[in-house]
């Protein structure tokens, strides 16, 4: 069972941050900071984490929710990215298989499509070798080449001719994997609390201003706020790390620095029923508006179409609250519905959508968005701030292995007392809560689980929870009524809510739906209020809110959901109901 962690175990956290010297604070709980934390943490080294918001409230709740080897960046040149993300892919795979599953994902040629036969099959062939080669974690499966023939039998959704495009010439298939984003961050910082015993800290809606310094005028801690009361509290460590993603100019501008790295750019998602598209698969497509990649992704029932890569300007946008507009999603619904003759979507049947923003590093020289590169760089502060920015989720663990060895390098840390610390590749270890489905349905069946529970529950719980999905699963054998349905048709139920708010640490209903859960864009938008009034009741229990403040909750909440879909909301119900072209 894991520990306890919640609003409860907060006071005390935030006391026991200012009695003590860390080895490393960390500012910003995304995936990053998550990784960073894990590191530390079976390395030896104690770490506070801070985040203003909560964890993964940023890009790390808001991206395709892939873990993948970046197909199109071999077309860029980037095999050094490629490999290092595939390799990561890999042991993520291997390591939380219940969270980090196959995908599998086909990419189509046509005769006037600007992914040319060779390029796919050189593509395809070149990410199994950088897969695979020397790796001690293999791919799910190798890729395949298919006739236009056969994709037409195995996905009769997909055009195999257009006027524009030509006929369909043939595909490339391999594999990837989906992910929860905010549960793979989250799963890392409770892992990373419990390597620690005791040792490390990780708060959330904790603000850092500033900074405290030594007679050497070095940074050696933080002045921070906690958000809920207000109270000031001061932090002290050997070293103070930012990772805090599309926030790093931010969070260094109270620090001797220089200039603005960060170049944000705005990545939109739009989820539809997957019934509306037909995709069985995965689909790399490429946009017929400007030549982009992006996705249509299959997530159970739901097609998960993404991203766009636009600027974002940070000096007119609150980076907090990023939106999609009508721009994004036409953009996206226009290429899907040219590729998926049948579909027809329309601004009804749009789920819910989703926005983040990608904390790139600028590039002089740069022209598009999309040519800004993805890997990360390390840097710091004249007084002795260092930061890491940039980067993909799928290589979190690298980037927070390069991280610590910098560190250590720039004699901000000593070497490891233990050997075998100081080794590349140390943290590439089994998760705790990782579960493989054969070993879940033997504890279930070994506890007479199996018969009791609905499938479908036991499916999603050991998916998203892992090993700890028998704690939530014995609760409800025990409790048949804390299994029963919040909100028909989905999952999630009374006994899933009290073990997130006992050991994960959410203080707030926005938290459990958008972070927690997938609920914010698995559930369609109009049926919203109704989870979240039963949601909130059962916090409103736990935490003894008052109605005014469990009002207030849900007022959030659906503020957020109503600003996700307030570009369909502003236009009229003739359009809505109109094909995107």
């Amino acid at each position: 069972m894991p520990k306890t962690w919640n609003i409860y175990t907060r006071s005390k956290d935030i006391k026991d941050s200012e009695s003590r010297e860390f080895d490393l604070i960390i500012i910003g709980g995304g995936i990053t900071g998550a990784g960073i934390a894990r590191e530390c943490a079976l390395r030896g080294l104690s770490f506070c984490l801070l985040d203003k918001n909560d964890f993964a409230f940023g890009t790390s709740s808001r991206s395709s929710k892939l873990f993948h080897g970046g197909m199109r960046y071999l077309t860029s040149g980037e095999f050094g990215l490629v490999r290092e993300s595939t390799s990561e892919r890999n042991w993520l795979r291997n390591h939380l298989p219940n969270l980090v599953r196959p995908l599998g994902f086909i990419y189509p040629s046509y005769e006037k499509y600007k992914a040319r036969p060779y390029t796919i099959r050189i593509g395809v062939k070149l990410y199994d070798i950088f897969s695979d080669w020397f790796n001690k974690y293999k791919n799910y499966r190798k890729s395949k080449i298919f006739k236009a023939d056969f994709i037409e039998e195995i996905e009769p959704a997909i055009t195999t001719e257009d006027h524009e495009l030509g006929k369909m010439v043939m595909a490339g298939f391999y594999y990837d994997t989906n992910c929860d984003d905010a549960r793979v961050t989250l799963e890392t910082i409770k892992e990373s609390l419990a390597y620690s015993e005791g040792q490390s800290i990780a708060l959330n809606y904790t603000h850092v201003d500033d900074y405290i310094r030594d007679t050497a005028e070095k940074v050696r801690g933080v002045i921070a706020k906690d958000v809920f009361t207000g109270n000031i509290i001061e932090v002290r460590a050997k070293c103070v790390v930012s990772a805090a993603g599309i926030w790093t100019d931010k969070v260094l501008s109270p620090a001797a620095y220089d200039q603005p790295r960060i170049y944000p750019t705005k990545g939109v998602h739009v989820v539809v029923p997957n019934e509306r598209i037909g995709n069985r698969n995965a689909f790399t497509l490429i946009s017929i508006d400007d030549g982009r990649f992006f996705f249509v992704l299959r997530r159970h029932n739901v097609s998960f179409i993404g991203t766009t890569d636009t600027a974002y300007n940070s000096e007119s946008h609150n980076l907090d609250e990023p939106w999609c507009n009508k721009d994004d999603c036409d953009y996206l619904l226009r290429t899907v519905n040219k590729m998926f003759p049948h579909a027809m979507l329309t601004y009804n049947d749009i789920i819910g959508t989703l926005a983040g923003i990608r904390p790139l590093i600028r590039e002089e020289g740069t022209e598009h968005e999309s040519d800004v590169t993805r890997k990360h760089k390390i840097f710091q502060t004249k007084d002795g701030l260092v930061a890491i920015a940039g980067g993909k989720s799928t290589t979190y663990r690298k980037m927070a292995e390069d991280l610590i060895f910098y560190l250590v390098k720039n004699k901000y840390l000593d070497r490891f007392a233990q050997k075998e610390f100081n080794k590349q590749g140390f943290s590439k270890k089994p998760f705790k809560v990782g579960l493989a489905r054969k070993d879940f349905d033997k504890i279930i069946k070994e506890k007479a689980l199996a018969e009791t529970i609905h499938p479908d529950l036991q499916e999603y719980l050991y998916r998203q929870y892992g090993r700890n999905s028998i704690e939530i699963l014995e609760e409800i054998n025990n409790y048949p009524e804390k299994g029963k349905q919040l909100l028909e048709g989905y999952p999630h139920c009374e006994a899933e809510i009290s073990y997130i708010l006992e050991y994960e640490n959410a203080p707030k209903l926005i938290d459990v739906l958008c972070r927690r859960t997938e609920a914010q864009w698995m559930i369609w938008h109009h049926k919203q209020p109704e989870l979240a009034e039963a949601a909130a009741q059962i916090m409103a229990h736990y935490y003894g809110w008052s109605e005014k403040q469990k009002a207030a909750e849900i007022r959030e909440y659906l503020c957020y959901i109503e600003n996700t879909i307030l570009f369909i909301k502003e236009t009229s119900q003739e359009y809505r109901s109109k094909p995107v072209r």
